[in-house]
């Protein structure tokens, strides 16, 4: 069924745009009242958060739909919806956490109370990048910038974290998918045996580790060496002037 393979390849856009949203929104609280948080941060905290409420909408619909309308789907094609499902459900999950912790940490590192002590998390530098690949994504509708005040993007934070929780029991309701029942199409480890990846091959990357570990532990063993026949050179020279002496 052409269309439902179609429907399917979209869908699958979709959850790998989500997780990769969904990712760098996680980095991107894990800043929150650090030495990096400022206004720019909470602001490209909302974007990301924005841009992860519209995937969750249209993938919500779209998979609900294919999988209630399982009579017209091929057996082959209900398992890869399936799997899209987990997917997204697992994506979703991971989202209202990050949320919840962008919550709290928001509520005790407020910007608007002066000199307010932050946390020391060692992490330093801008957090632009982040947000560029999270919004770099094909956006399904453009939503200009405007000033928010703290305390009213607490309150949509908020809001968020309670339509995720509900939109997380409405899924389980609408479509009994066991996620035990799903069946990987991959091999454990298969990212790691892939030959084509960017910047080089994984297996490639994981030569060069082992490498650089066994010359490491070669220079430790040559380091230890050296020192113990130091060592022993100075204690046959100490005897022998104690002999001459």
């Amino acid at each position: 069924m052409p269309g439902a393979m179609a429907a399917c390849e979209e869908c699958r856009a979709l959850v790998q745009a989500l997780n990769k949203v969904t990712a760098c929104f996680r980095q991107l609280v894990m800043s929150i009242g650090g030495s990096s948080d400022s206004l720019n941060l909470r602001e490209e905290l909302r974007r990301t958060r924005r841009r992860a409420r519209e995937l969750v909408g249209t993938l919500r619909g779209r998979l609900t739909s294919a999988l209630r309308d399982g009579g017209t789907l091929m057996r082959e094609r209900r398992a890869d919806f399936e799997r899209l499902w987990v997917a997204f459900a697992s994506c979703l999950e991971q989202l209202e956490t990050d949320m919840r912790r962008a919550l709290e940490l928001a509520r005790i590192f407020p910007l608007n109370v002066p000199r307010r002590a932050l946390v020391q998390t060692g992490m330093s530098g801008g957090t632009s990048g982040l947000a560029a690949r999270a919004l770099s994504t094909h956006s399904l509708r453009h939503c200009d910038a405007s000033e928010h005040s703290e305390e009213t993007d607490l309150l949509a934070l908020q809001k968020d974290v309670i339509e995720v929780g509900e939109i997380i029991a409405e899924m389980e309701n609408k479509v009994n998918v066991p996620r035990w029942s799903i069946v990987a199409i991959e091999e454990p480890g298969a990212e790691l045996r892939s030959t084509a990846s960017v910047g080089g091959t994984s297996t490639g990357m994981l030569n060069v580790d082992t490498r650089r570990r066994r010359a490491c532990r070669l220079s430790r063993r040559l380091a230890a060496l050296l020192f113990t026949t130091i060592i022993l050179l100075a204690v046959i020279l100490s005897v022998c002037v104690a002999k001459f002496v």
